[in-house]
């Protein structure tokens, strides 16, 4: 007997003739849900059923041979779903209801970091872009207070004070214009909606390192939460950044400047957002390259701890990374002189 499986029923057959079925429920919901589980390799409960108490028949299907049955190549016979009241409008629905169902698994938790990074980033350039034009436009009242205080004291000082005379520093030599309420109301308002943007952004920071924290504690901890997080979102997700290569997670953010040097025989680059790390960022010039080297080395064994195993490697990691870090700095000591003649001739120039 031969056990063939459809995505109406499951049926017995005999030399083509049909022997016992099992027709599923026809109902759109229950007929995706036994076509995620087949794709994800698992039995059917009439698949179960229906073979109790053979002891010896084929299957066609990998799957099923956990069920004792013996492969054969042997194609099963074209059963028409319609002798069994099941039409294609059926179908269509049963194949909505699982890509839905694909929909929503497709979506990680890694997911919602990448979303906080890419919102943190964009809030932060908006919180810049804002500053600026805040302290253009307060400059022509009282410019001389942007040099006297931070740029957070100087948004708090506007959005309260407002005008230069109730300002806690010296006005009296100010070389701004005189303003206008209804002007000055329009640059508090500016301020108070910059000084917002600042505790979202702040707010953003603390989700994004809570939730790398959670999900992905090893790279957190080599590379700190926000730069774990832009990693994870310029790859992908959690474990795309564990299947890719050191050499790779290296030069991350830095796609122009490599695709640069193929081309034209530029320079090539040392690090991408790995430079926001403070070990490469402090770092002088010629030590940059061997420590993100380092970092990527350690980051990928810690990306693949945290999509796999689940076992937290950071501190040690991170140790090993500070040995290289001196080991750096007593090696690389002054930069390397450039060989001549190293790099690609440029087109048009002959050698």
């Amino acid at each position: 007997m031969l056990l063939h499986s459809t995505w109406f029923g499951t049926f017995l057959l005999e030399k083509g003739e049909i022997v016992e079925s099992r027709p599923y429920p026809q109902d759109p919901e229950i007929l995706a849900t036994n076509m995620l589980q087949v794709e994800e390799g698992k039995l059917l409960r009439q698949e179960r059923q229906i073979v109790e108490g053979l002891d010896e028949f084929s299957v066609t299907e990998g799957r099923l041979e956990r069920l004792g049955g013996t492969h054969t190549t042997e194609p099963a016979p074209f059963l028409d779903p319609a002798d069994f009241g099941f039409d294609v409008g059926l179908l269509r629905e049963a194949m909505i209801a699982l890509g839905k169902r694909r929909l929503r698994r497709a979506v990680e938790p890694a997911d919602h970091v990448i979303q906080g990074i890419r919102t943190l980033d964009d809030v932060t350039r908006a919180r810049d872009l804002l500053t600026e034009r805040l302290r253009d436009w307060y400059a022509l009242h009282f410019p001389e207070l942007s040099r006297m205080v931070d740029i957070a004291r100087f948004t708090d000082l506007v959005a309260e004070r407002g005008h230069r005379d109730k300002m806690p520093v010296d006005a009296v030599d100010s070389v701004g214009a005189e303003i206008e309420t209804k002007d000055l109301q329009a640059v508090q308002d500016l301020a108070t909606s910059l000084r917002a943007l600042q505790r979202e952004r702040a707010s953003l920071e603390a989700y994004v390192e809570t939730r790398m924290r959670e999900l992905a504690p090893n790279v957190a901890h080599l590379a700190g939460p926000l730069v774990g997080a832009r990693l994870i979102a310029l790859t992908g997700g959690l474990e795309e950044l564990a299947r890719k290569p050191s050499s790779t997670i290296q030069l991350l953010g830095a796609e122009k400047a490599l695709f640069r040097h193929l081309r034209k025989g530029s320079k090539p680059p040392k690090h991408g957002v790995l430079f926001q790390h403070p070990w490469v960022h402090d770092a002088p010039p010629w030590q940059r390259g061997p420590i993100a080297r380092a970092l990527a080395g350690k980051i990928a064994i810690g990306a693949r701890a945290d999509a796999y195993t689940g076992r937290f490697l950071g501190e040690e990691l991170r140790q090993e990374v500070a040995a290289t870090v001196e080991e750096a700095k007593r090696t690389h000591t002054r930069p390397v002189p450039r060989r001549e003649g190293r790099g690609r001739p440029r087109k048009g120039r002959r050698r």
